[in-house]
């Protein structure tokens, strides 16, 4: 799909912002890059600010899309829900999505810089996906298949590892296929093992 100038601009303006920063792109910077006159790009924008604040304004409409559409698993079948709930949400359309994972880029360095942004960084990239992998875990709590404190350490652990795994493969260097296909393969491989040791230590009751 061909992009509009505006739509040019904010990706333009987004892959500059991840690499240099923020302050260290300048609206002349972008212009060179679109190939267009700064007049051309104040009738889309008012400033540089304005254009920082529309992609973080479209990384919030998607993220609040996505929380929207999020279909928990049916513990009565298996734990397999989970594993497509990561993959659905957590990576095709939030890590390895290039729009969000460039935003995490932008949003790591310049939490430094700006408060504002750094809230954002700590929300979206820790508190957020912290509660929903809660809310998952949850319905097995619901459905006495686990307990609330099991729960709990499940998603501890879990976090910790993705959260491990992000910054080594997704936040460092080149998204790549192969870096992708890295991550998914370690993330399912642990999850499994997670779940293993936590059958064999109760059953799959969290009652005994």
């Amino acid at each position: 799909m061909i992009m509009g100038t505006k739509e040019r601009i904010m990706d333009v303006a987004l892959h500059m912002f991840s690499e240099r920063g923020y302050a260290a792109t300048s609206i002349r910077d972008i212009c060179g890059e679109v190939g267009i006159k700064e007049s051309t790009l104040y009738y889309h924008f008012k400033n540089k600010h304005d254009i920082l604040d529309s992609l973080i304004t479209r990384f919030e409409d998607h993220i609040e899309g996505l929380i929207g559409n999020i279909n928990m698993p049916d513990p009565d079948k298996n734990d397999s829900g989970e594993a497509q709930m990561m993959d659905n949400y957590m990576m095709d359309s939030y890590l390895f999505e290039p729009f969000c994972n460039l935003m995490l880029r932008l949003m790591m360095i310049e939490q430094f810089h700006n408060a504002e942004i750094r809230d954002l960084y700590e929300q979206f990239m820790f508190t957020q996906p912290y509660e929903i992998q809660k809310r998952i875990l949850n319905q097995f709590v619901l459905a006495g298949m686990v307990s609330e404190t099991e729960a709990e350490w499940l998603v501890q652990e879990f976090f910790s590892f993705m959260t491990m795994l992000t910054y080594k493969y997704l936040l460092n260097g080149e998204l790549t296929e192969e870096r992708k296909a890295a991550y998914s393969q370690e993330v399912h491989s642990f999850y499994n093992r997670a779940m293993m040791r936590w059958r064999s230590v109760s059953g799959g009751n969290s009652d005994e």
